[in-house]
């Protein structure tokens, strides 16, 4: 049974390691020319390592992570720590450990598994420069700009928040801005050691957030705490002029951050510079297929990153998809039984992502002291946690479906 995946994302790239160790053959088709280094830092919960872990990708990503030791919270004028919980203990938990990664070491690693020729399954055929003009989703056709034509069993649409696939299944409108707009810098390690205001923040291996009205800040130290990643999630209007992606001054995205703590700040500017990429959603989808059409990823589920779940939900699509292809080989029982593992789960991630957008973006008040006090309680963290990180292997629960 042969298949095509349209994108080379985290979410195509997983689908397609996992329908490859299902023994099918897989055609993935890329709109870009080549497959680049794009994104920064990424955290992965011990969900997504669970299912990394089970594609057979921990060996090829692991020595490239960061192991962060606490997760800390904030108060954003001046640093005061809400919370902290220790992270070393996830993989007596959870099964797995936490890990902060590099978007484009994570997409490199999949990559390689996809086309490694002494892997599982028959190596993964990926075509870059093929951007898609039509798919026919009750036959899963797919024809390019460049007229070459694809007839395989089904189709995967990885296409992201822009998704042709998405498009034709459901005829869904463009994407909506969220009013959220991440701007993101990356600090060497060693110039912040170099500067005593700034060195704390190098030798301190956490996941950390600040929380602050409009606005709430993360970093960590990924590449084996060589580089610092920092982004600030901040209610702006769009960049406009039909970008959603930019570079932009220290001074504006410091602008934004009038009165937050100075070291904080300071390590902003202590950054190569900074990219701004407004955050765009889509409305909820309960069904993810039609015909011999499925969805996955960003295609289906865009959220805001406000969880930390995208790309961890990408991978858990993937895994799952593979998965109800080694039990059916049937596209129509496997899309049934790839939604009923998948979307309500992906459904609630993206209503608690959402959510978050106004917990963490509280002014100064009465709100904001109630959600400080249940965050030192851990009533927020640890109970999104407790669900969020537990990873059920898609292979066991299928045995309980119908």
């Amino acid at each position: 049974m042969d298949v095509v995946v349209i994108g080379a994302g985290i979410g195509g790239l997983a689908a397609a390691v996992s329908l490859r160790r299902a023994g099918l053959g897989v055609t993935v088709l890329e709109q870009s020319r080549q497959i680049s280094e794009v994104g920064a830092g990424i955290g992965l919960g011990p969900n997504a390592v669970g299912a990394l872990t089970a594609l057979g990708l921990a060996p090829r990503l692991s020595p490239d992570v960061s192991l962060p030791t606490w997760t800390t919270r904030r108060r954003w004028q001046d640093g005061a720590e809400l919370f902290k919980s220790p992270l070393g203990g996830t993989v007596e938990t959870y099964g797995h450990p936490f890990w902060f990664a590099h978007r484009g070491d994570l997409q490199r690693a999949l990559l390689a598994a996809a086309e490694d020729r002494a892997g599982q399954g028959k190596p993964v055929r990926v075509l870059l420069d093929r951007r898609v003009a039509d798919l026919d989703p009750g036959t899963g056709r797919v024809t390019t700009t460049g007229g070459e034509v694809f007839t395989p069993a089904f189709t995967v649409g990885a296409d992201g928040i822009r998704s042709v696939a998405r498009q034709r299944l459901f005829d869904a409108g463009a994407p909506r801005y969220t009013g959220h707009s991440g701007f993101r810098t990356q600090v060497p390690a060693e110039r912040a050691r170099e500067d005593p205001l700034l060195a704390e923040f190098a030798e301190r291996n956490s996941f950390e957030s600040w929380l602050g009205p409009g606005a709430h800040v993360v970093h960590c130290p990924f590449r084996r705490g060589s580089v610092i990643n920092v982004t600030a999630c901040i209610e702006a209007p769009a960049i406009g002029s039909g970008a959603t992606a930019a570079p932009v001054s220290i001074e504006e995205t410091l602008a934004w951050l009038e009165g937050w703590h100075e070291p904080l700040r300071r390590l902003i500017t202590a950054g190569n510079g900074v990219t701004r990429y407004d955050i765009y959603v889509q409305p909820e989808l309960r069904s993810w297929s039609t015909g011999r059409v499925c969805l996955v990823g960003d295609a289906c589920h865009p959220m805001l990153p406000y969880l930390g779940q995208g790309a961890a939900q990408a991978i858990e699509d993937g895994h799952a998809l593979g998965e109800v292809f080694a039990h059916t080989q049937d596209p129509a029982e496997a899309f049934r039984a790839y939604e009923a593992l998948r979307v309500e789960r992906a459904c609630e991630v993206q209503s608690l992502s959402a959510g978050n957008a106004t917990t963490f973006h509280l002014p100064d008040g009465p709100e904001q002291r109630a959600r400080d006090l249940a965050v030192a309680e851990g009533r927020i963290d640890s109970a999104v946690s407790e669900w969020l990180w537990q990873y059920q292997n898609p292979g066991r629960a299928l045995a309980g479906l119908s």
